[in-house]
């Protein structure tokens, strides 16, 4: 046994504490995120931040698929399939979102009727809110500009409306306290947040897809723009919903004393007057700004949520760890080494808590 210099606690000798995930044998180094104890907290990655309970290779494989998943959109521009490359966008993010959800069991002994009322509420609203924009705009299709009181409409009143509509899915399910961990929250927040982006795309959209499989434009705008819409919006509100469903959870189902954990940043008032600020400044951003300097805009924003986010996963996963007594040996299905039952992993310092909760004998490693 040794003591671990981050939680103070006494823990088993190995590479990291099984308490808190600190590597017990660099202390003082750069702060890893739990989830993915191979990565620096402060660093943004969008696979192991929208899809936390992965082990190491799945992460890998679904890293993989969105990047292949980016390459198709981009050659779909490249060959002027316009109508095409914007399906494949709208639904790349939710697509590989859905494989995550049933691939990781993340639901626990309701997979099927949580994840359909998750994903089908952020769907359902999204067509909504993309048929009242298109109802009160002089131009729904979101791949043309705006000016006036349209560009307020669609700069101001449609992201508010879309923050409360994408924040109200996850927060039904705040009650039930089967659904305790920030883990949930936050899960329950980003798949509802992509879903409903694809809905909106596809449905602000709708006549665009009137005018043939080559309606014309230049190929460098229709790429910037594709990439914007179908992966840095959709990311950007996973990100921020995320974040504010994780801080629902931590405020309300939470120790009390780790709900300042994050100081205001874990404030659900605050979480969601940041995130509906986020989303108007760059919507209005969309519209005035050109689609390559757009692009940038998205990509240093939601690189910035992505970072919130992973801090509210951090302290999640960090104070479950102090409510848990040490059990014994299990089977790391991270590493595939041995390990006592606990948080984190005493070989490869993952959290065991952010792995899939249910996994039957000789299911997957």
């Amino acid at each position: 046994m040794t003591i671990c210099p981050s939680c103070g606690q006494q823990v088993p000798e190995g590479n990291f504490c099984i308490r808190c995930g600190a590597r017990l044998t660099e202390f003082g180094h750069h702060r890893r995120f739990t989830a993915a104890p191979h990565e620096r907290l402060w660093r943004p990655r969008v696979v192991s931040s929208l899809f936390p309970q992965l082990p190491r290779a799945s992460m890998q494989s679904f890293r993989a698929a969105l990047l292949l998943g980016i390459g198709l959109v981009v050659v779909l521009a490249i060959l002027k399939l316009f109508p095409v490359a914007l399906v494949a966008a709208a639904i790349l993010v939710p697509a590989l979102t859905v494989l995550y959800l049933v691939d990781v069991d993340v639901y626990e002994d309701e997979p099927v009727l949580v994840m359909v009322f998750t994903i089908a509420w952020g769907v359902v609203a999204g067509i909504a809110v993309g048929a009242l924009t298109r109802a009160v705009s002089s131009s729904g299709d979101v791949l043309t500009g705006s000016t006036g009181s349209t560009a307020v409409v669609r700069g101001l009143w449609i992201p508010l409306l879309s923050t409360a509509a994408m924040i109200l899915g996850p927060l039904v399910l705040l009650p039930y306290r089967k659904f305790n961990d920030v883990l949930d929250g936050a899960t329950f927040g980003a798949a509802t947040a992509v879903s409903f982006a694809g809905a909106l795309l596809l449905t602000q959209s709708i006549d665009f897809f009137s005018n043939g499989l080559h309606p014309g434009g230049a190929i460098g705008q229709w790429v910037a723009r594709l990439l914007e819409l179908g992966v840095a919006v959709p990311v950007l509100y996973a990100a921020l919903i995320g974040g504010s469903a994780g801080a629902f959870w931590l405020r309300f189902r939470a120790p009390a004393r780790d709900r300042k954990a994050l100081g205001v940043l874990g404030l659900p008032a605050v979480t969601l007057v940041v995130a509906a600020a986020v989303i108007v400044g760059t919507s209005f951003g969309q519209i005035y700004l050109s689609d390559w300097a757009a692009l940038a805009m998205y990509a240093v924003v939601t690189a910035a949520a992505l970072l919130w986010l992973r801090q509210v996963l951090h302290v999640g996963l960090q104070e479950e760890a102090a409510e848990i007594e040490t059990g014994p040996d299990i089977v790391c299905a991270n590493c595939g080494a041995t390990t006592p039952r606990h948080s984190f992993c005493l070989n490869c310092g993952v959290s065991l808590l952010a792995l899939p909760k249910r996994r039957e004998r000789g299911e997957r490693a």
